[in-house]
């Protein structure tokens, strides 16, 4: 899935389980940050300390980001949960929506207690969530089990595929490695008015309609919200908006056709309009994203000199800090603790 779905749509379903919009935005913001968060290199304070960065993203144009490591550091526990689905451990390193690991991921973090950074981590859980509904049948390290044979794409004109992958393949080096992820399909999993079919490695044909999928992952998102609120009734702080109150309009969000660009600007007209079903104040009225907020909110870099950096005041509050804290949470509770209980060894 792409902004459209990691923030906005989580936003706007955050606001409707009855999240303030400061608190609805810290969680959209750690759910998209964690397709953005692409540096790892330890910031060394010129005013005292050091602060490790998680990577939980591939980085752009960097072949580290093809090794078999790094697969296991980043693309399986961020975005291609395995499934446990079959008895051959690849087959159960394969994605699959709403999975048992990805229940059970849900259940642990529901069952601790809150830490400071509780809803940087929820954000992150809906994304690695939601991926497993665009991301199924899919692994993410490199085998012949992500092929994608026989790929048609209804309502594209001849040669779209063709440009599609010409141009991923330029701009990111996920799309250069045809065994890793969906990259054989491109970035076609992650849209959701998308109506395709292909044949994976066993000759099995799927035809898929993305807008269920993306319904049933925004509704299984929308009931982790609830019960969360419901855990901690301190983050309640506005009306709460049943499901079936906002299917309708989350439903046709799904269908808009178009450039991602035009989808994430119906959604920032439907939240600031109010048409979603809850009233717009504070940050639903110009909502936007920018990767690198936190990050200037929290450091400053010395100008002129690149790797040389100063603390911001309030810097172990920054919302940077604390994505960045229950990145790391999160990676080793999936590695270390939630996949060897089903005897997934990864770490």
């Amino acid at each position: 899935m792409q902004i459209d779905f990691h923030f906005y749509t989580v936003y706007a379903l955050a606001r409707a389980a009855g999240f303030e919009p400061d608190d609805a935005h810290i969680v959209a913001y750690s759910s998209q940050h964690t397709d953005d968060a692409k540096y790892e290199h330890a910031l060394e304070f010129e005013n005292g300390g050091r602060f490790q960065q998680v990577l939980s993203a591939h980085k752009f144009l960097d072949l580290g980001a093809l090794t078999k490591p790094t697969c296991y550091r980043i693309w399986v526990p961020f975005h291609f949960l395995p499934g446990n689905l079959g008895r051959d451990f690849y087959e159960r390193m394969l994605t699959r929506a709403n999975s048992i690991i990805a229940q059970k991921m849900v259940e642990d973090f529901l069952g601790c207690n809150l830490k400071p950074y509780g809803l940087h981590r929820l954000g992150i859980i809906l994304h690695v969530y939601a991926d497993t509904w665009s991301h199924q049948n899919f692994m993410g390290i490199m085998r012949n089990m992500n092929d994608v044979r026989r790929m048609k794409v209804e309502e594209t004109e001849k040669g779209f595929l063709k440009g599609l992958f010409s141009k991923l393949k330029e701009e990111v080096l996920e799309y250069r490695a045809p065994k890793l992820g969906h990259a054989q399909a491109g970035t076609i999993p992650d849209e959701p008015y998308r109506e395709w079919e292909y044949k994976d490695y066993k000759g099995h044909r799927f035809q898929i309609s993305n807008q269920e999928r993306a319904l049933d992952a925004a509704q299984n998102c929308y009931m982790v919200l609830s019960r969360f609120l419901k855990r901690f009734p301190q983050f309640l702080g506005s009306p709460i908006l049943p499901w079936q109150k906002i299917v309708e309009k989350i439903a046709e969000l799904f269908s808009h056709q178009g450039e991602l660009e035009d989808r994430t600007e119906a959604w920032q007209k439907a939240i600031s309009k109010g048409v979603i079903g809850f009233e717009p104040r504070g940050k639903d009225i110009d909502l936007s994203y920018d990767d690198r907020e936190w990050f200037r909110a929290a450091v400053t870099i010395v100008k002129e000199e690149k790797d040389r950096y100063l603390r911001k005041e309030g810097f172990e509050l920054s919302h940077w800090k604390y994505f960045h804290d229950a990145a790391a949470f999160h990676r080793f509770h999936v590695l270390h603790e939630l996949l060897p209980q089903y005897e997934i060894i990864c770490g």
